[in-house]
């Protein structure tokens, strides 16, 4: 897929922790290093030995379980694939992994122990942490299908040894016409069918729902300004301009996933570029949220001030998000931003049927 018009970058970066049971962060007389590199299937922890090592290492309190149980050949270098699974009654192998949804940690306790079948002196404790944090950005890139994304390099902290994973990548773009295939448009004309598009085409670990969306004429104020999907992540009907629903596709195999809603070019009376802004929420693995958290959509034209103070505070949305069974969505909101210039067209080019007076900063539908 093009790149769209604004392209966000969202890095994923993963850390392990090794815990002792003395304290002590590496056992000089049996591990001599150790690393792991955290991506969407598993947490692999690389074992480096100071001596050869014929012993095992098993997931705490899941030793019987066999695929959560790895023996050394005798090498001084051992890998274990922990499947990162965090649902015991899920299809695929558990081995103890829990995850803190609110901050996209995963974790796991491994044993160490020299000798097969045996709780000996020597042996170790691990507690292995992958923690897939993405920070706050807002983005603004030249319009255009051919505006550069920014990637958004990984943060390290002292003390905490860094894996490597796989970056996904949230894309918003306009789109010529009604639906996710159209080309990539940086201008339309008053009245043409356009599409905005939020996509992220990885969806092996995260999942995300867009919230918040609105387009203004620059100023970025509510009398300039109209929404296009509401904090709830449901569009907002304005009619000759945004259609509802909000449509979103089911990603397969952790494909690319779609959130989108129809609309029609329109112009503000005070620029002749429309600027569109979308705050996203990524999830781990599945949102517990539908994309439309009260399945209605409203019909007004004006954000109103709550709304504006929203979008400008993410954490104060991200505690009023929460539901009852608890938000699985990470704790930080992110921005995309594109630009779309209108050319303006006569009327006889609208949609048949659609009567309504173009959007305003004066009025609209109430």
């Amino acid at each position: 897929m093009a790149a769209g018009n604004a392209v966000a970058a969202l890095t994923m970066w993963m850390t392990l922790h090794l815990a002792m049971r003395d304290g002590n962060v590496v056992d000089g007389q049996l591990i001599r290093d150790r690393s792991v590199n955290c991506n969407s299937q598993e947490m692999e922890v690389t074992f480096e030995f100071a001596q050869p090592f014929s012993g095992i290492v098993y997931a705490s309190n899941f030793y019987t379980a066999e695929k959560c149980r790895w023996e050394g050949d005798g090498s001084r270098r051992l890998v274990v694939p922990v499947p990162l699974n965090a649902n015991p009654t899920g299809t695929g192998p558990y081995c103890g992994v829990k995850v803190q949804e609110n901050t996209g940690e995963f974790t796991v306790m491994l044993v160490v122990t020299p000798m097969k079948g045996l709780l000996v002196d020597g042996m170790t404790g691990l507690n292995v942490r992958c923690l897939y944090n993405i920070g706050d950005v807002t983005l603004t890139l030249p319009a255009g299908p051919n505006g550069a994304g920014i990637l958004i390099s990984p943060q390290t902290q002292t003390g905490i040894v860094t894996g490597s994973g796989g970056s996904p990548f949230l894309q918003m773009a306009i789109r010529d016409g009604h639906g996710i295939n159209g080309e990539i448009v940086s201008s339309a004309s008053v009245g043409q069918r356009i599409t905005i598009d939020v996509v992220m085409q990885d969806t092996a670990i995260y999942d995300f729902y867009v919230h918040g969306c609105y387009a203004h004429d620059g100023t970025n104020t509510p009398e300039a300004s109209i929404s296009i999907i509401d904090q709830n992540g449901c569009a907002v009907r304005l009619a000759r301009a945004v259609d509802v629903p909000t449509f979103f596709t089911t990603p397969v195999s952790g494909g690319a996933k779609h959130v989108y809603v129809h609309m029609y070019g329109f112009q503000f009376t005070t620029s002749q570029l429309v600027y569109f802004e979308c705050q996203v929420r990524p999830c781990l693995q599945e949102c517990a949220r539908p994309q439309c958290e009260n399945g209605n959509n409203t019909v007004k034209s004006k954000r109103s001030a709550e709304d504006e103070q929203l979008d400008r505070t993410p954490q104060r949305y991200a505690r009023q998000s929460k539901t009852a069974e608890g938000d699985d969505a990470l704790q930080s909101n992110y921005r995309l931003q594109a630009v779309l210039q209108i050319k303006p067209q006569s009327n006889d080019v609208l949609p048949v049927g659609r009567d309504d007076p173009l959007p305003s900063t004066a009025e609209g539908n109430a």
